[in-house]
């Protein structure tokens, strides 16, 4: 159970000699983030793992077909397992960056310029672009490993 606490209290002097208060979060907020943080990093990784496992596995045992449709059916999954696992890479390198920028974001707050305009800015065109990435990841994942499916169940049918 989760106990109420309120926010800590931080002094410090501002320029002007004053002391200034800063409200923290309490430190459980801070290491449930971090834990949240470092869940979504494992997931990515080991999710970046599965795509390219499952395609090399899948080029590895790669058996001649009957009928030449269905090499190019092959193919196309291999494509399309290749794709998910590239943007699955390119997630994974962006995704220190977005922490990196976060920290740099709450940093910049207490300068006198506008600089946390701008990295605001920036967070917000990664975050877009990270969730549009994540969109067409699992659809590509999904449809190279039916593709796959349907590729290598047809020897199923096709043998006499």
């Amino acid at each position: 159970m989760l106990s109420h606490r309120s926010y800590g209290t931080v002094s410090s002097i501002t320029d002007s000699g004053n002391f200034m208060e800063i409200h923290e979060p309490p430190k459980e907020i801070w290491e449930r983030k971090k834990l949240g943080i470092e869940l979504r990093q494992k997931y990515e990784l080991y999710f970046v793992t599965l795509i390219f496992t499952l395609t090399g596995l899948s080029i590895q045992t790669a058996r001649p077909y009957a009928a030449p449709f269905f090499v190019w059916v092959e193919i196309v999954a291999w494509g399309s397992l290749l794709l998910a696992g590239l943007l699955g890479l390119w997630r994974v390198s962006r995704l220190w960056l977005r922490e990196f920028r976060v920290g740099e974001y709450f940093e910049a707050q207490f300068d006198n310029d506008d600089r946390h305009v701008r990295l605001r800015q920036e967070l917000n065109t990664l975050d877009d672009r990270l969730g549009f990435f994540n969109k067409l990841q699992w659809p590509l994942f999904v449809v190279g490993l039916m593709v796959l499916a349907v590729a290598r169940a047809s020897t199923l049918f096709t043998t006499t």
